[in-house]
């Protein structure tokens, strides 16, 4: 509980104190800093009571009383409520992403909704690393777009905030340097190289591939979502795509070798080491493949193999570079990539025409695995 002014104090609004004699100094509602005013006590006084006017919006009974929604509860509720363009629902590692950058926001959690300014987004976003900060400055802004269509508030501060500039550390594959990363993969990572390669397809998309997405010799791809990186520039925020990739030899091949004597839905599948039985609630299998699993076990295989020994930490391209290199292979051999990556310019995947049918898009592979151990 705060000290008590003293009397000759008392006509000071808050956070306004004496400096000494004859001067005044203003001690900031959020950060703490002091800060000088001057001699003017008038001035003081006047500037004081502006700066708790932006610093510290209203939070009295007024709004106990008319029912004013936190920003706790109203960001649960958009959690709760969100999804995808296509109308599905979000994927548990999108929700896991979304909690995170909420956590963010706690302080927060028990004021209005309508309390939360500017400067206090800004405050948070700059003391964020530039990614995190850019993906925070997303939902916050999402949030807001909510609140403002259902009436909570009149504008949005977070879209008022300038989007931080992220230089992208992460450099790209060499084919030299994923083949040797490949030949030091365990087996089931090596499938998983030579179908995002031939596929395009991002790591949640590789790791949730079924036998039964295999019908009339096409194999089916419900892409996950739009951007599993977003570094990645060939990503396009447009929502998820439906694509049907035809089966050729290059591909059996493949699927052939993922085909052993483990029984499993997952075309990309191991058997864990030891028991697993209530570990990872999110898997549908026990011979499921996590989406950070296959990451740990990608960054191995680059150290065990000594590929880029010039790059270090977030230098090193990760399993999703993959997806470019395949693009760039396809466009070398003067293949589009562009409906096998599910990319479209005008609108990407249709997903509900009449009779609420999804409706995919064919796609044919268009280079052989580079690779020269199959």
């Amino acid at each position: 509980m705060a000290r008590p002014r003293a009397k000759r104090n008392k006509d000071l609004p808050a956070n306004l104190y004496r400096n000494g004699v004859s001067t005044w100094k203003y001690r900031h509602p959020i950060t703490g800093a002091w800060h000088a005013m001057g001699a003017d006590k008038a001035k003081a006084v006047a500037a004081a009571r502006k700066l708790n006017d932006i610093l510290t919006p209203t939070t009295d009974l007024v709004s106990v009383v008319m029912g004013e929604v936190t920003f706790g509860e109203f960001s649960q509720k958009f959690l709760s409520e969100k999804r995808r363009k296509d109308g599905r629902a979000l994927a548990p590692n999108s929700i896991r992403t979304y909690t995170h950058s909420l956590n963010r926001c706690a302080e927060w959690n028990n004021k209005p909704l309508s309390s939360i300014t500017l400067f206090m987004i800004n405050k948070l976003l700059e003391n964020l690393p530039a990614s995190t900060s850019i993906e925070t400055r997303s939902l916050l802004i999402q949030i807001f777009d909510l609140a403002i269509s259902k009436g909570l508030v009149t504008e949005n501060p977070a879209a008022q905030t300038i989007k931080r500039f992220r230089i992208k550390q992460r450099k790209r594959h060499t084919l030299e340097g994923l083949a040797t990363i490949r030949d030091a993969s365990p087996q089931w990572l090596k499938n998983a190289i030579d179908l995002a390669m031939l596929t395009t397809q991002r790591r949640i998309d590789i790791i949730n591939m079924k036998w039964s997405d295999i019908k009339d010799g096409y194999l089916h791809v419900a892409q996950e979502k739009t951007t599993d990186d977003p570094e990645d520039e060939f990503e396009l925020l447009e929502g998820a795509g439906y694509v049907r990739i035809k089966i050729n030899d290059e591909l059996q091949k493949v699927l052939d070798r993922c085909r052993d004597n483990v029984i499993s839905p997952f075309i990309i599948h191991r058997v864990p080491k030891g028991k697993t039985k209530n570990k990872g609630q999110t898997k549908e299998h026990w011979t499921q493949l996590e989406a950070q699993y296959v990451s740990r076990e990608f960054l191995k295989a680059i150290q065990k193999s000594g590929a880029y020994p010039e790059l270090k930490g977030r230098q090193l391209p990760s399993f999703h570079e993959i997806r470019a290199l395949s693009i760039h292979l396809h466009k070398k051999a003067g293949k589009s990539a562009q409906t096998l990556a599910g990319h479209a310019t005008e609108k990407m995947t249709e997903m509900y025409a009449s009779g609420h049918e999804i409706i995919w898009n064919d796609a044919d592979i268009g280079i052989d695995l580079p690779f020269k151990n199959n």
